[in-house]
């Protein structure tokens, strides 16, 4: 049994498309038989219950996917309350549902609003319909502008998602768009540079010599300082490599992530990682969705992959983890004799520095996260 807050993040692995970007656990399907799925989530829930203990809070819930507004509101409703039917919420509570523009729904959202969702996260990922087509969305950057006036005449804490560094994009094109994002106001930005993930369609392209106009590192370099600046300008932090917010709008569920607390998740591919009796341990569900909603249905007190986790494993996640919000690393973690061996050229290429007995991340350093990271791995 527990007595801390964790928080719960929900899969939902459908999509009307498959962005040829995308590496999460999603897949386009239309034909859902929402009262099976509806119970797959129930049991599962019901399942986690029994084996995490109900004396828990609940700082955060997250709806992801996959394209979770597409989700019946039925459904949505009734997991909300299957979970409060086991924990209770922690006064400030966050529940989050992800939206792309053309499932943005305003009866939908006022309902939701009525049963405590209250976030929104739309993926618009350009402002332009060229750029949209070439990253495979389903949507128009009409579709997006009346998403995002819909999204903010009901809730007063939402966020847009954008991909920059696209295909043949250049910094004052960039520059220009940012701008326009900015201009919205909207209290919360998730900026990401597109990569090119193993398994997407785009990745096979570009294996092949197909995807033409990907920025180089320099560019992508400048891109990344530019947003950084534009939106500093403009009173944004950046309080995690790739999210900006304004004030008292940092998305509460993404920091239970980097702060290394407990998250729970739940549905098809989601993972987790849990404090039982005083040890870590990492959650793995059933990435195939139809394999997963067996599971729950036809098998008795089913649980996903449950394993403790070394303390080695836990130390590695949580300064990884640490390092995406720029918290100082105390020195004293590490192995004196190796982190000087490291620190000499990670100070002169101007990645982090000593301040304090501690590591501070510079801004140099927050564009090379993964060869950071990795050096000072290997000083434990």
């Amino acid at each position: 049994m527990q007595s801390n807050l964790f928080s719960v993040y929900i899969h939902w692995p459908f999509c009307t498309i498959k962005c040829p970007y995308c590496d999460f656990n999603s897949y386009k399907k239309t034909n859902i038989n929402d009262e099976e799925w509806l119970k797959g989530y129930l049991r599962s829930i019901d399942s986690w219950a029994s084996l995490y203990g109900q004396n828990n809070n609940i700082s955060s819930i997250f709806f992801g996917g996959g394209t979770p507004s597409i989700m019946d509101t039925e459904i949505i409703i009734k997991i909300l309350e299957r979970i409060w039917k086991h924990w209770n919420p922690s006064e400030s509570c966050e529940i989050s549902i992800e939206a792309n523009p053309n499932s943005v729904c305003k009866n939908k959202l006022s309902s939701l609003k009525k049963f405590g969702v209250n976030r929104v996260s739309v993926g618009i990922q350009a402002l332009n319909d060229k750029d949209l087509k070439l990253l495979g969305r389903d949507h128009s950057s009409f579709e997006s502008f009346k998403a995002i006036e819909t999204v903010q005449s009901l809730f007063s804490n939402f966020n847009l998602d954008f991909i920059y560094g696209r295909q043949f994009q250049s910094t004052k094109e960039w520059e220009k768009e940012l701008s326009e994002i900015l201009a919205i106001g909207a209290p919360h930005l998730s900026l990401y540079q597109l990569t090119l993930e193993e398994k997407t369609s785009f990745y096979k392209l570009w294996k092949r010599g197909h995807l033409k106009g990907m920025p180089d590192e320099n560019l992508s370099s400048e891109l990344y300082f530019l947003t950084g600046n534009l939106c500093s300008e403009n009173n944004y932090i950046n309080y995690e490599t790739s999210n900006y917010s304004k004030e008292n709008y940092f998305c509460q569920h993404n920091l239970s992530y980097w702060k290394y607390d407990d998250f729970l998740g739940i549905g098809p591919g989601a993972h987790g990682r849990l404090t039982i009796n005083t040890q870590k341990h990492s959650s793995l569900e059933i990435s195939n969705p139809d394999k997963w909603l067996e599971s729950y249905l036809y098998k008795k007190n089913h649980l996903p992959n449950l394993k403790p986790l070394s303390e080695k494993t836990v130390f590695e996640e949580r300064l990884i983890m640490n390092m995406r919000i720029s918290e100082n690393i105390p020195i004293i973690w590490f192995n004196k004799k190796k982190l000087d061996s490291k620190l000499n050229d990670l100070q002169k290429y101007n990645l982090l520095k000593k301040e304090n007995n501690h590591l501070v991340l510079k801004d140099k350093g927050k564009l090379m996260l993964n060869h950071v990271s990795s050096e000072l791995l290997d000083c434990i």
